[in-house]
C-alpha cells in the first residue's frame, strides 16, 4: 500500500456536542488523520455542552485532510437549516437552544459563526467507498443512493430494518450501511446495516449515553460514557457479527 492507501476507516456518529468524547475518543484509537480515514455519521450538533467545538475542530479537520475525512448530515443539521431559512423553530426544543449558547460563547464573530453554519448545510447525506455506504439514518433500496429524499434523514429505525438485508446489500452492491440516528444501548449489526449511535445525550437511560468510535478495518470500537468519561474497548465479533 502506498502512503494514500493504507489506514484504518473509523466512524463516529451522533455526536450531539460531545467534544471532550469526540478527542478523547480519537486519542484512545491513536487516529492518524494522515493514514486513516474517518467518516462522521451527522448530527454534531445540539442538546451536548459543546455543539461549536465539535463544528469547528471537524471543518478544520476536513479542510486539512479533505480526501480522508468525511462528515455527513443528519437531521439535527437539517432542523438547523430549517430555522435558519424561517421554516421551522422546533429545532429549538430539540437540543437548538444548546446549541445556539455554545455558537454564541465559542464562534469570535458573526463572520466566523455563519460560515461554520453554511458548512453544516452543505454537508451530504450519502457517502460510499468500495466496502461502506455510510448515511446518518438509512436510505430507500428502490431509489438510487444519491437520489435520495431528504426525508431519509429522519428515517425510523423500524422502516430501515423492515427491509430484508438482502434487498439492502443488492442495491448496495454488497456493502454494509454504517448509520446512526437511533440510539442503542450496543452497536448492532444484522448482515446488512450496522447502526454505531449509542446515544450520546439522547439515550433514555442517562447513566447509559454513551459515543463510540468505531473502526470498521480493525473490528473493535472505543466507547465514551457521557456521564463520567470513562473509556471501555469492545470487540465486533464475526466480521460485525454482534458484540462479543
Amino acid at each position: 500500500m502506498t502512503s494514500t492507501t493504507k489506514g484504518r476507516k473509523l466512524f463516529i456518529t451522533d455526536i450531539h456536542g460531545e467534544y471532550r468524547g469526540l478527542i478523547a475518543l480519537l486519542a484512545e484509537m491513536d487516529y492518524d488523520p494522515f493514514t486513516d480515514r474517518l467518516t462522521v455519521g451527522g448530527d454534531l450538533i445540539d442538546r451536548g455542552p459543546d455543539s461549536a467545538l465539535v463544528v469547528r475542530y471537524l471543518r478544520t479537520l476536513q479542510s486539512m485532510h479533505p480526501e480522508r475525512v468525511s462528515v455527513l448530515t443528519g437531521n439535527h443539521e437539517e432542523m438547523l437549516s430549517w430555522y435558519r431559512s424561517d421554516r421551522s423553530k422546533m429545532w429549538l426544543i430539540h437540543g437548538g437552544e444548546e446549541a445556539r449558547r455554545s455558537f454564541e460563547r465559542t464562534f469570535e464573530d458573526e463572520a466566523e459563526s455563519r460560515e461554520n453554519l453554511d458548512w453544516l448545510r452543505s454537508l451530504p447525506m450519502v457517502i460510499e467507498d468500495d466496502e461502506f455506504v455510510y448515511t446518518h439514518a438509512g436510505f430507500v433500496p428502490d431509489t438510487p443512493l444519491h437520489a435520495q429524499s431528504r426525508d431519509i434523514l429522519w428515517m425510523p429505525e423500524s422502516e430501515f430494518y423492515a427491509y430484508p438485508g438482502e434487498r439492502i446489500l443488492e442495491a448496495t452492491g454488497g456493502r454494509p450501511v454504517v448509520h446512526g440516528h437511533t440510539p442503542c444501548e450496543f452497536i448492532c449489526f444484522d448482515g446488512a446495516r450496522l447502526n454505531c449511535d449509542l446515544g450520546s445525550h439522547t439515550y433514555a437511560i442517562e447513566e447509559s449515553r454513551c459515543l463510540a468510535l468505531v473502526d470498521l478495518t480493525g473490528g473493535e470500537y472505543a466507547v465514551y460514557g457521557c456521564a463520567g468519561g470513562q473509556i471501555a474497548r469492545r470487540r465486533l465479533s464475526g466480521g460485525f457479527g454482534g458484540v462479543e
